[in-house]
């Protein structure tokens, strides 16, 4: 166990003490025990007190790494903008979620979501609305519940075997897996510390076979349980950086966490090959016939990128008071190319606390790394896996 300075541990009780207040504010912690036990014994700390309290870690900043220096900068500037808000104080929506993510997003023109239907217009031949051929595409690929643990399966390998050769894992590293239901998310790693991770997959709204390595590449190798693991061992227990033996959800850190995820199939399978894969492995595996080739998939996939802006329009014009929930989710149906249950599934999550600003570190994140990498995505991606890096700092690469 590292041996962590009177900085780390009042860090640590900080933001132990915030998760009282937000209940999932503290996404994972793996920091000593005594700590926690000490914090959960004892009374809610008001937010003011504990503004108090970052004000003081805030003139404390450990001085030898100026790389930590700005992580922690950061990162504690989010920490009081989660207690201003605690305390009372009202925020702009775009402010607040400056704030806790240092990412500056904006309404996406509605024109992209438009360019993107003409374009899956044509790739979609049939009868129909779009929307109901979109949804038909959908509904031909959808797993049965029974069917999704076996094909997780073949997931693992294969992207295990594929982020064994970018990176070393620890030893006896390791993911388990279960399906779950009624949670606002559609999957979720919970990092449980020492290299372990449990990974849930909701099946309220049924999961394609097409998407089901990329969400596994995306929670687990090379996304979310590669990144936990690697950053524990060489910033935590190498290094003694306490701030790492906690995971907070409002935080610059996420930003970078989402981008790595949700750019991580790209790794391991890099020029949309993953449609290749899927084609020759997946669909087979799970009885499904198509006569979608692997590039016309990909051409798909390609055009529907696109429509990943469209929660966090949603979630813009919703929290600014410009549209009321029925047209939030009708928003949503539109742009998207949703049903009314997916869209209700997207609405319950960017109107959840926790999450109403988290929606915007999964574009922002994967925007930022495409722009930042100048082409060399792949070892760009590897140095991201083990450093504490700032999404204003990758904007700055990128301009």
């Amino acid at each position: 166990m590292p041996q962590l300075t009177d900085f780390d541990r009042d860090y640590l009780r900080l933001t132990l003490h915030i998760d009282k207040h937000v209940p999932g504010y503290v996404d994972a912690y793996i920091g000593p025990e005594a700590i926690k036990r000490g914090v959960d014994g004892e009374e809610k700390v008001e937010p003011a007190v504990l503004l108090d309290h970052v004000s003081h870690l805030q003139a404390t900043i450990p001085a030898g790494d100026p790389t930590r220096r700005d992580y922690l900068t950061a990162t504690l500037r989010a920490i009081a903008g989660t207690l201003r808000l605690l305390n009372g104080e009202k925020l702009d929506y775009l402010e607040e979620v400056s704030i806790l993510y240092d990412i500056q997003p904006a309404l996406v023109d509605e024109a992209l979501f438009e360019e993107a239907h003409r374009t899956l217009d044509t790739l979609l031949p049939g009868s129909g609305t779009l929307a109901e051929r979109v949804e038909a595409r959908r509904r031909h690929y959808e797993l049965r519940p029974e069917q999704v643990l076996p094909l997780l399966e073949k997931a693992r390998r294969v992207a295990r075997e594929r982020t064994a050769t970018l990176v070393e894992l620890v030893d006896g590293e390791k993911i388990s897996i279960r399906l779950t239901e009624k949670q606002p998310w559609g999957a979720y790693n919970w990092y449980l510390g020492q290299a372990q991770s449990l990974i849930e997959f909701n099946i309220d709204v049924p999961i394609s076979a097409l998407s089901l390595l990329s969400i596994f590449a995306h929670e687990g190798y090379p996304g979310h349980h590669t990144e936990h693991q690697l950053k524990e061992y060489n910033l935590y227990r190498e290094r003694g950086y306490g701030e790492r033996a906690i995971f907070l959800l409002h935080s610059p850190a996420a930003v970078i966490a989402e981008g790595i995820a949700t750019t991580a199939i790209e790794i391991i399978f890099p020029d949309d090959s993953w449609h290749e894969w899927n084609t020759e492995v997946m669909l087979p595996a799970a009885g499904i016939e198509t006569e979608e080739t692997a590039g016309e998939m990909a051409r798909i996939s390609r055009a529907q990128r696109a429509l990943r802006y469209v929660t966090g329009n949603a979630s813009i014009l919703y929290h600014k008071g410009q549209l009321r929930e029925k047209e939030t989710i009708g928003y949503i149906e539109q742009y998207a190319l949703a049903n009314r249950q997916r869209a209700e599934k997207s609405f319950e999550f960017i109107s959840n606390p926790l999450f109403r600003s988290y929606v915007f570190s999964y574009t922002q994140g994967y925007d930022l790394i495409e722009t930042a990498a100048s082409g060399n995505k792949r070892e760009f991606f590897r140095r991201l896996l083990t450093g504490q890096t700032l999404p204003s700092q990758l904007r700055e690469i990128g301009d």
